[in-house]
């Protein structure tokens, strides 16, 4: 290969990453500001916390449909089409549920959200996955602090426009289009060798897991459920824990994500200097004694750094278990990302919603008080589940 031609992939990888991170930016933005006006719809539809349980849930059962989904077309569409629709698709689904004034229509709304979301999750980890083995260097971090990146901005955008009051259809359809505008930017850019685009063509996502892919699986459900109850009740723990305001209620998610973004941004560095298992236990740790502050906090004031910490420890277990799951020996890498995406949302999308029907039967700091226990099992478990061979 000529050294123009070398260069000219260089910066047509450079290219790629961008854009990709610009999908993941799409992602984190679209789930944050659904979030933050949750408690605002839940008032308008007249819901109590079992029934936005129940909305949450049709949001991971629509993940569930969106990930196989994403096996089927992305190897017909081919990975580049495939992540630019799933971005476009996902921006305008993140509209719906402003049209939700029913249960029924909420929840239907939902769906639809999370089957995009799901779709979307798939493709973006593949895509960044192929790039990463092609750099030759850790990206996976880095890739998604770009999604905990729009995540702090759809917190702030949220916020900011609940405290202007800006009701949903025109809060969440401007930060919609928005994010339409963004996806569509960013689509041109997408791009992978060609061996990469010929290998998600030929490689079935559907196949069984192994023990430890199963235990990676596992661990990764776990490290789901604590960061997506803190995205999806946050807001609500503050407002019915803590008495706060829907607008004040958003920093709690906004500390959070600046928080994860922080951590993600330095997540490969980490992760390179201590390894995989001693950053993922520390990671773990970190995590428990967050959200142990958020549950024994007094006001609001005193919650929020307990949604930093929570959030600095939870930052790279999930893009470090997705790496992990892309090298494993004997392994398509496309297949194993989409094993240990699905497992993980198979099981941890069901999080938020039992931390509804546990705060309908108790209350919420009962319901958070369950998250600590994912964190201290994440720190014991995991050096029996990562091999040797991967821990470096």
């Amino acid at each position: 290969m000529s050294e123009l031609s070398v260069a000219a992939e260089r910066r047509a990888l450079f290219a790629s990453r961008m854009a990709v991170s610009a999908i993941f930016f799409v992602g984190g933005c679209g789930l944050t500001l659904w979030a933050t006006y949750i408690p605002i719809l839940k008032a308008r539809a007249g819901l109590d916390d079992a029934q936005i349980g129940l909305v949450l849930m049709c949001v991971s059962l629509g993940c569930l449909c969106g990930m196989p989904a994403a096996g089927l077309l992305r190897p017909k569409l081919g990975p580049l089409r495939a992540g630019a629709l799933a971005g476009i698709a996902f921006a305008a689904a993140s509209f719906g549920p402003a049209l939700g004034v029913t249960l029924p229509l909420l929840a239907l709304s939902a769906a639809l959200f999370g089957l995009c979301f799901g779709f979307l999750d798939v493709c973006m980890n593949s895509h960044a996955s192929a790039l990463e083995r092609e750099v030759g260097r850790p990206i996976m971090s880095s890739a998604h602090a770009f999604f905990s990146l729009g995540t702090v901005a759809g917190a702030l955008a949220g916020g900011t426009l609940i405290g202007f009051g800006f009701d949903p259809p025109l809060g969440m359809g401007l930060a919609s289009a928005g994010l339409v505008a963004l996806a569509l930017a960013a689509m041109p850019w997408l791009w992978l060798p060609e061996h990469h685009v010929r290998e998600a063509a030929d490689t079935s996502v559907f196949r069984l897991p192994n023990r430890t892919m199963a235990g990676i699986g596992v661990l990764t459900v776990l490290a789901f459920v604590i960061e997506l109850a803190l995205i999806d009740w946050g807001a609500l723990y503050l407002v019915q824990a803590m008495g706060s305001a829907p607008a004040q209620a958003a920093s709690g998610v906004a500390a959070f994500s600046v928080a994860m973004t922080t951590g993600r941004l330095l997540g490969d560095r980490i992760t390179r200097a201590l390894g995989a298992v001693t950053t993922i236990q520390i990671s773990a740790a970190i995590a428990f004694a967050g959200v142990a502050l958020i549950v024994f906090a007094p006001t609001t004031l005193a919650a929020l750094p307990g949604f930093a910490i929570a959030g600095l420890g939870i930052a790279n277990l999930v893009p470090i278990l997705f790496s992990l799951s892309g090298r494993m020996p004997g392994i398509p890498p496309n297949a194993g990302i989409a094993m240990t995406v699905t497992i993980a949302y198979g099981g941890g999308l069901f999080g938020p919603p039992l931390i509804g029907f546990v705060a309908h039967a108790l209350d919420l700091r009962a319901a958070f008080l369950m998250l600590t226990v994912g964190a201290l099992v994440i720190v014991v478990a995991v050096r029996a589940v990562i091999p040797r061979a991967l821990r470096h």
